[in-house]
């Protein structure tokens, strides 16, 4: 055996210490092997830097140069084939992880299917909580003037649509003063844009066009701040690009028309600024001038009201009893769904208890009689 072990480096000289030392770089050896053979090659060939480069910093002959110069290259050519451990370590754990969301999905389909649909479910009753009117989507892919647009139906159906309860000074068949301004604010505001489009009692105009209210977005609920921000028909109103028009039986918002037109003409906004009376037939709110003249004014206002009541049709015979109307909690009136009164509180009622519990008819929203 000694024999054997004195042709073997590091054991030739037969001392211990250095027999262990090499027995130790064996090993080390071996188990580089284990790991792969590039990494077996570095770990043999760094002694042989270790010592080439002592031998050549002694020596400084070209022989130990060289010997450092080989035993460097063969390291370096081990150590940069060398295998990355971590990368692999991290591969086999993401891809685990893959399999393993991969078959918890496949196993949970019917259960996925189920959230989704509750999530729809949910989304659908939140969309009809937000909305407490019915709205038809469209797409406005048209634009003639100030109050009329085109718009597309979520059906496909082309429809031209004419603004309920405003009017835009003329800028089509003939020019009036603002109307041009009127049209090109519609265009810029809304097409290309989705609207949402809200009915009254009478659907077309003797032209055949949709009569309707014009939604931006839809309103979370029917109150003054709501309909000035969220409804185009009360955007130009109140911006002053259109005077009120009342036409019967459509006056849901008229009330709200008049105040945000009045609003319009006081604070000189859009067409009231040049000519206080307005510039087109609308309702005619006319510019007071003295205390005579909003005496005149307000009793004027106390002639529509009636007017409005007077041409309704007359439901008090043939109105059923039992049909909702609604009450506050400190008022005396009862009042149809949206009137401004109810912006606080809204407690519905049946007709004939509202009646008999002492409340009269609001004269603003005009409810059955």
């Amino acid at each position: 055996m000694k024999d054997i072990l004195k042709h073997i480096p590091g054991f030739r000289s037969g001392k211990k210490p250095k027999m262990i030392v090499a027995s130790i770089y064996y090993f080390i050896c071996l188990a580089a092997l284990t790991s792969s053979f590039w990494t077996f090659l570095a770990v043999v060939a760094l002694p042989f830097v270790v010592f080439s480069a002592i031998d050549a910093f002694r020596n400084k002959s070209k022989k130990s140069i060289a010997a450092l110069l080989v035993s460097f290259i063969i390291m370096w050519i081990g150590a940069f084939n060398m295998p990355d451990t971590q990368s692999k370590e991290s591969n086999v754990v993401s891809n685990a992880q893959t399999q393993s969301t991969t078959s918890k999905k496949s196993n949970t389909p019917v259960k996925s299917a189920v959230k989704t649909t509750k999530t729809d479910t949910t989304s659908t009753k939140t969309q009809e909580i937000k909305s407490p009117i019915k709205l038809e989507k469209a797409t406005v892919t048209h634009h003639t003037d100030g109050d009329t647009i085109g718009v597309t139906l979520e059906n496909g159906q082309y429809e031209k649509v004419r603004f309920i309860g405003v009017n835009t000074p003329e800028s089509t068949t003939k020019h009036e003063q603002y109307g041009e301004e009127a049209s090109n604010y519609t265009k810029s505001q809304l097409y290309g844009k989705t609207v949402y489009l809200e009915s009254d009692v009478g659907n077309t105009d003797t032209y055949g066009r949709l009569l309707r209210y014009v939604w931006i977005e839809p309103p979370t609920e029917i109150t003054e701040d709501e309909i000035r921000n969220k409804m185009f028909n009360a955007i130009l109103a109140y911006n002053g690009y259109a005077e009120q028009m009342t036409v019967q039986p459509n006056v849901k918002y008229a009330e709200y028309f008049r105040e945000f037109c009045a609003s319009a003409r006081e604070n000189s906004r859009g067409l009231w600024t040049i000519n206080p009376n307005g510039t087109t037939k609308g309702d005619g709110i006319s510019a007071p001038s003295s205390s005579s003249s909003a005496s005149s004014t307000s009793s004027s206002n106390n002639q529509k009201t009636s007017t409005i009541q007077q041409q309704a049709p007359t439901q008090s015979s043939t109105t059923n009893q039992s049909e909702t109307v609604y009450v506050t909690k400190t008022g005396e009136k009862y009042h149809r769904a949206g009137c401004k009164y109810l912006a606080r509180s809204q407690i519905p009622i049946s007709l004939g208890d509202a009646k008999s519990q002492g409340y009269t008819p609001c004269s603003i929203c005009n409810p059955p009689q």
